[in-house]
């Protein structure tokens, strides 16, 4: 049986319309299915594990799902295969995978998934977690009344960067010590992509035991307009005077005031000490 699991909210609404379609495929292959919204389930874990280790489970959503999923399970032995159906506003995930498979089958790496620990909690994520402007943005979007989409993430980047102070921090790589004097945001990255097909880091390979971390410091207001848009292409990493690049197993970020943290576009605050291992 296909289980289908799916988030009212993706997509602004639209994953709805594609749960549809989804039930029309089935319909017309005569499989048999059941659908279920995820706010509607209380325990995933004992959701799941009444299920079939037959059972076909297949994901509606996007990162946001995704984050929720892998967060619920990534400590528990799950049998069934997890499939997701791309529907998502941001499907950077999926992008990552190099797939032009619509259905995409994601147990090889849900489980293995780089944690992030602060304010006392584990969490893990798929794509990135970022402290400073990149995580004020995401705050303010997800807290808007607006729809998340790329016209309301600029507008509310662009006000961002007027208000935003860049701060000091303390940055740990594997041992190594660096510090930066005015960091604009600092993002750790298990893949190319994040922030909705933004190249954050080019050179990424979800499928290594890294991960990479983006520090943006001391650059002018002015040129951060910039460069900004130049993440898309991934050509912001010329700018080497301001964009600093490293690689590592374990990461650890430090400001000494509150600070914005976002993980796949879920936002936090305050937060002011979060340690990253590729190894959960």
């Amino acid at each position: 049986m296909d289980i289908i699991l799916y988030n009212p909210l993706s997509r602004n609404g639209k994953s709805n319309d594609v749960v549809l379609r989804l039930k029309e495929t089935l319909e017309k292959e005569q499989s048999s299915y059941s659908v279920h919204s995820i706010f509607e389930i209380q325990d995933i874990n004992q959701f799941l594990n009444e299920l079939d280790g037959e059972d076909r489970v297949i994901i509606v959503g996007g990162d946001g799902t995704l984050h929720h999923l892998a967060n619920s399970i990534y400590d528990y032995n799950i049998k069934q295969g997890i499939y997701v159906l791309k529907a998502g506003t941001g499907n950077d995930f999926i992008r990552s995978l190099n797939t032009k498979e619509q259905l995409v089958k994601i147990n090889p790496y849900i489980f293995d998934l780089p944690s992030a620990t602060f304010n006392q909690k584990k969490h893990v994520f798929l794509n990135c977690a970022g402290m400073g402007v990149d995580a004020r943005v995401c705050h303010v979007v997800n807290n808007s009344k607006k729809k998340k989409n790329a016209f309301n993430y600029f507008r509310n980047a662009i006000s961002s960067f007027v208000s935003h102070k860049p701060k000091p921090i303390e940055v740990e790589i594997d041992g190594k010590q660096l510090s930066f004097k005015k960091c604009w945001l600092a993002v750790v990255l298990n893949s190319k992509y994040a922030g909705g097909g933004m190249r954050f880091s080019p050179k990424s390979k979800r499928e290594d035991d890294l991960v990479e971390l983006m520090v943006i410091e001391r650059i002018p207001r002015f040129l951060l307009f910039i460069i900004f848009p130049t993440i898309y292409l991934g050509w912001h990493v010329i700018f080497k005077r301001y964009v600093k690049m490293y690689q590592g197993k374990e990461i650890k970020l430090s400001f000494k005031e509150d600070e914005y943290l976002q993980m796949d576009g879920e936002s936090f605050y305050p937060v002011r000490e979060i340690t990253i291992k590729r190894k959960h």
